[in-house]
């Protein structure tokens, strides 16, 4: 009888230090959560435990392990003893079994679904679902124009004497540049479009929207896979190659209906917006004027470049390629548009009587005119302003006789009359943040989420912690205790107690805490 008992009472205090311990670890783990990030909660809304400083898993284990010795060897007010005394519990570790880190895709979209609302691109919708033109197409209509600029009309390079209007390798019929200057000055565009648009663009495009030397020139350190490298070299030789180039290269190519439809269908569309939503609420854009480290965070997201003059340069070029698309639709169908051009076009090149090389040359001109009210509207969404989606009469802010008279301050001047972005709910109007929504949903799921975390870890690192790694901060764990619980009568050798092999029961409890619900299922 006496064995039995004591037997018994020996088995309940083997179980119940499974109880103790487990009381003692679950908060030490909560507590350790508790220490958290604060400057990563602060600015960007995300919870985690370490990631500077060289913290990690061994860190946060011998921390862990800290704090349940701690908690074991309580002593409650008035006692005699620890409760630790009756378990005389020895061995005790602590190893993670399973845990996940911040950059862990369940873990970060868990984090910031909370910070989500259902509603991202109801106006970028609108846009997407635009039945747009079709019926104007570049394809070929540039070639022509190309081949007059690059000179094949001036001489016959095949030397075979009288040819088409060409006397022994020269055009005899052609008039002089002072000629044609005349000739154009009469004409309503006042000069030569080819000439006045080759002339604005040798600076780059950044500067015909925008004034360049306040424009952040900061390098990003990237965190993940490294920048984009593919760079856009335009053909500034001539106007004719410079809007080909613009127009049918491939950016252009990405940027037409059925790609955005196809893009914004193709990945797990719900993830994505989250990223989106996320980026929009703690990254700046252009058009803000409160940042952090990183001025221009959302166009990042769209460009991958190194330095944020790249970033702004690349989402200007795709705003150019849009709003030229979309207002060579209205270009297209204007009859007033279409007679001046033609007129214009037959004054540069109507001598060589080659009706192709005229509809190459006045479909050039309109081109240019729809490039020029491209650079108003994007000067306009770079000062915070929203521009109509579809342009009509009334929108239509070029006049065909400034063709040959603009620059950045005509531009800028011209789209002072749009109304700002946060004017009202203007809901055939388009706003630049709404533009970066619509480019975002270009970038694949993956490079939206590693761009995002090069920004987080390049802005912390340079106002906070320079040790900062995103990737090592810890939002979560599952971790074993360990340990070992001497039997009461251990210390007894003789009789039957000598056939016992062992004198202590090796015991492990689980416990598991993080800041996202439902990562052990």
């Amino acid at each position: 009888m006496l064995s039995l008992v004591t037997a018994f009472i020996e088995n309940v205090r083997v179980i119940t230090s499974e109880a103790y311990v487990t009381m003692a670890s679950s908060p030490a783990i909560e507590m350790i959560f508790g220490d958290y990030n604060k400057e990563l909660y602060d600015e960007y809304g995300l919870f985690a435990y370490g990631g500077y400083n060289g913290i990690g898993i061994s860190d946060f284990e011998y921390s862990l392990l800290e704090i349940i010795n701690k908690n074991l060897e309580f002593k409650p007010e008035d006692s005699l003893k620890t409760y630790s005394n009756l378990y005389r519990l020895k061995d005790i570790s602590c190893e993670a079994d399973i845990y996940y880190t911040l950059d862990e895709d369940k873990v970060f979209l868990g984090q910031i679904s909370d910070y989500i609302i259902t509603s991202v691109v109801d106006n970028v919708k609108e846009y997407v679902n635009q039945d747009r033109d079709s019926s104007f197409s570049m394809n070929g209509t540039l070639d022509e124009a190309i081949k007059y600029e690059d000179g094949a009309y001036d001489t016959d390079n095949s030397g075979d004497g009288n040819i088409n209007g060409y006397i022994n390798g020269e055009n005899k019929d052609k008039p002089s540049e002072k000629e044609i200057d005349e000739k154009l000055k009469s004409d309503s565009a006042g000069g030569n479009p080819l000439k006045a648009l080759k002339n604005i663009i040798n600076n780059g495009m950044l500067s015909l929207v925008c004034d360049v030397s306040k424009v952040s020139e900061t390098k990003i350190e990237a965190a993940g896979e490294g920048f984009n490298s593919k760079e856009n070299d335009d053909d500034n030789s001539s106007a004719a190659k410079f809007l080909k180039s613009l127009l049918e290269g491939d950016d252009s190519q990405e940027l037409n209906q059925d790609k955005l439809m196809e893009q914004a269908s193709s990945e797990s569309s719900a993830d994505k917006l989250e990223y989106i939503y996320y980026a929009d609420k703690v990254l700046a854009s252009y058009v803000d004027s409160d940042y952090k480290t990183v001025h221009y965070g959302l166009e990042y997201l769209v460009a991958g470049k190194e330095t944020e003059k790249e970033n702004l340069a690349y989402v200007v070029r795709q705003l150019l390629i849009i709003r030229t698309l979309v207002n060579m639709a209205y270009v297209s169908t204007n009859t007033l548009f279409q007679s001046k051009s033609l007129a214009t076009a037959t004054a540069i090149v109507g001598f060589t009587g080659i009706a192709p090389l005229i509809t190459a040359t006045q479909w050039l001109i309109l081109t240019i005119l729809a490039f020029e009210e491209a650079c108003i509207d994007v000067t306009a969404l770079l000062a915070g302003k929203k521009v109509p989606l579809i342009k009509s009469p009334a929108d239509f802010k070029m006049k065909y006789e400034e063709i040959c008279s603009v620059s950045y301050s005509f531009f800028k001047r011209k789209g002072k009359s749009y109304k700002k972005a946060d004017e009202g709910n203007i809901s055939s109007s388009i706003s630049y943040k709404q533009y970066l929504l619509l480019l975002q949903i270009l970038v694949p799921k993956q490079k939206l989420k590693n761009r995002i975390i090069d920004i987080i870890q390049f802005d912390l690192r340079k106002r906070v912690n320079q040790t900062f790694e995103f990737r090592e901060c810890i939002c979560a764990a599952l971790c074993n205790i360990n340990y070992n619980i001497p039997y009461a009568y251990s210390y007894i050798k003789t009789g039957l107690f000598s056939k016992i092999k062992t004198n202590q029961s090796e015991r492990c409890i689980t416990v598991g805490y993080g800041y996202v619900k439902d990562l052990w299922k």
